[in-house]
């Protein structure tokens, strides 16, 4: 069964959470959390707009392609400007933004680089525009070996949804191609604790669920899926479990005229 807005929102959340120590190093990097206007690209459900709506930003704006997901941010980010409009053609004058940024979006979109030039062009000369995090499948790694299969399934469906699960290893190319300047790209770090909450054991598995609807054969990967689970949740328990999705991120400046 395909998730709700409110699950996705669920989920939303736990990805911030995996990304809050590189958000805070780019936040202070870059300076964003001392200007005046910053736009949250892709906001969601206002996860990431309700964080800075309540730093010391003057306004924050989020914007998002789905009214039902910016139903969502309104009642969780009050404080916030929200927008609705697709990324390719944002609804926004140039140059109006001292910084503009995404999470988790460039791989879900039918253009990145188109969306990324939208990004650079409605931020001011001497802003920056940040990529905090897209994925890159293509280098996940599953402990036991048996859990390999699920990078595969996930990869198919995502591939099936019309995303691009390699989009991480693109940034920097398309960073240049998009002329921003003193670009810096990296690569988020992993640690495993040794208990994982089971709310995100949980979270992982509505998103494998999920993902199953979109993959040919579905009876028999869901079968299968029953003994996979099994597998992942025991090598949990036992503290043997490793999943690592390198996770890219990127800023770099636009230029002054």
């Amino acid at each position: 069964m395909p998730l709700s807005p409110r699950d996705w929102h669920q989920r939303f959340e736990l990805q911030s959470q995996w990304t809050q120590d590189t958000r805070d190093h780019l936040y202070s990097r870059a300076g964003v959390l001392k200007s005046q206007r910053v736009l949250d690209v892709g906001c969601g459900t206002g996860v990431l707009t309700k964080e800075l709506s309540q730093s010391s930003i003057n306004s924050t704006i989020g914007l998002d392609i789905k009214s039902e997901y910016i139903d969502i941010a309104a009642s969780f980010a009050p404080t916030a400007f929200l927008s609705l409009g697709d990324a390719h053609i944002m609804p926004f004058k140039s140059s109006v933004f001292d910084f503009c940024l995404c999470h988790y979006l460039l791989m879900w979109v039918e253009n990145p680089l188109a969306v990324l030039l939208e990004m650079k062009r409605v931020t001011i000369p001497g802003g920056a525009v940040l990529v905090l995090a897209e994925p890159d499948y293509g280098g996940r790694i599953d402990y036991p070996q048996k859990l390999a299969v699920l990078n595969e399934w996930q990869t198919t469906a995502l591939q099936n949804q019309g995303a691009n699960p390699f989009m991480g290893r693109k940034l920097k190319a398309i960073f240049h191609q998009a002329g921003l300047n003193d670009i810096e790209v990296g690569v988020i770090g992993a640690q495993w604790k040794n208990a994982t909450p089971e709310h995100e054991l949980n979270s992982e598995w509505e998103i494998i669920q999920s993902d199953l609807e979109f993959i040919n054969n579905t009876s028999e990967v869901v079968k299968s899926s029953e003994e996979i689970r099994k597998i992942d949740l025991a090598a949990w328990a036992t503290g043997e479990r490793i999943i690592y999705v390198p996770t890219f991120y990127a800023w770099g400046k636009v230029i002054k005229d």
